[in-house]
């Protein structure tokens, strides 16, 4: 019997990510609902739709990811990340439905010299991680059968990434400043949705971090200089600036080194953790 997984928020890139891997297994019946079908704000239809399709494993790929625009003009847009988990962490409880959901390396306030680990203090520095760590614990007060993966950076999936404003301002010529003194995991969106399929498709239980390989972080100048190189543009026009001059359209605390360990994936699926240059190569050949 095909184990039936519903995906909210389908229409994301991670979701469009999730749910194309989703389809390739022969035995997993697919129900994919974007906003438009499914709005998980709104908590009676998310209990009447979960009763309906009844589904084994619930897969949430909605939330609102932009940290600037959280921190300055668009908070309103946060209760995705906390009353919407919640309302799904609620009704998975109530029919009993395996929920997994992604989370954020901003639950950590980066003080840490070495990778973090999931059970490590949460000290989240700005409203966009308040709003992850607060749907964390929404989910863990209400289920014990549960998956959260965090992870760090994303790119690719089409539409606007990092990786496309970089080429967008080089190719046409801008200079670009880029903090030297921030340090992030880079992650490709296919590389994370299939973290997620494989860890929900054992059944994984509680936190677990995925990234691509970056050792202990590599700087955003650095990442930017990647790109450049494998886009084939001026690099030269990227100029290394220190985090506190870099605008962000008002001030937004960032944790400065916040990676995450990948040693409990890597338990699990060794295979599927692989170096972050080799996954942008990837990416972008």
């Amino acid at each position: 019997m095909a184990r039936k997984v519903m995906v909210t928020g389908a229409c994301s890139k991670l979701g469009r990510a999730v749910v194309q891997l989703l389809e390739m297994q022969a035995d997993t019946e697919v129900v994919a609902l974007g906003r438009d079908e499914l709005d998980i704000l709104d908590e009676v239809l998310v209990d009447s739709t979960v009763e309906r399709l009844q589904p084994a494993t619930i897969i949430n790929c909605a939330g609102f990811n932009d940290v600037e625009a959280a921190e300055h003009r668009l908070a309103t847009k946060l209760p995705v990340n906390t009353r919407g988990l919640c309302n799904l962490a609620r009704t998975a409880a109530k029919f009993r439905v395996y929920l997994c959901s992604f989370s954020s390396k901003y639950v950590f306030n980066g003080k840490n010299s070495e990778p973090y680990d999931e059970d490590d203090d949460k000290w989240p520095l700005n409203q966009y991680g308040n709003s992850k760590h607060a749907g964390e614990e929404m989910v863990n007060d209400q289920l014990d059968n549960y998956l959260i993966v965090r992870s760090d950076l994303l790119y690719g999936g089409g539409g606007d990434d990092w990786v496309s404003r970089i080429k967008e301002e080089l190719g046409a010529g801008r200079p670009l400043a880029v903090s030297n003194d921030f340090f992030i995991a880079p992650t490709y969106v296919g590389d994370l949705a299939a973290a997620m399929v494989a860890l929900s498709t054992e059944w994984a239980a509680g936190i677990y971090h995925y990234t691509n390989d970056a050792g202990n972080g590599v700087s955003c100048y650095e990442f930017a200089r990647a790109v450049a190189e494998q886009a084939g543009l001026d690099s030269s026009l990227l100029q290394a600036t220190p985090m506190t001059e870099v605008d962000f359209g008002g001030p937004l605390n960032l944790p400065e080194r916040a990676i995450l360990s990948l040693d409990r994936f890597k338990k699990m699926f060794p295979a599927l953790v692989r170096p972050w240059q080799e996954a942008l190569a990837s990416y972008m050949g």
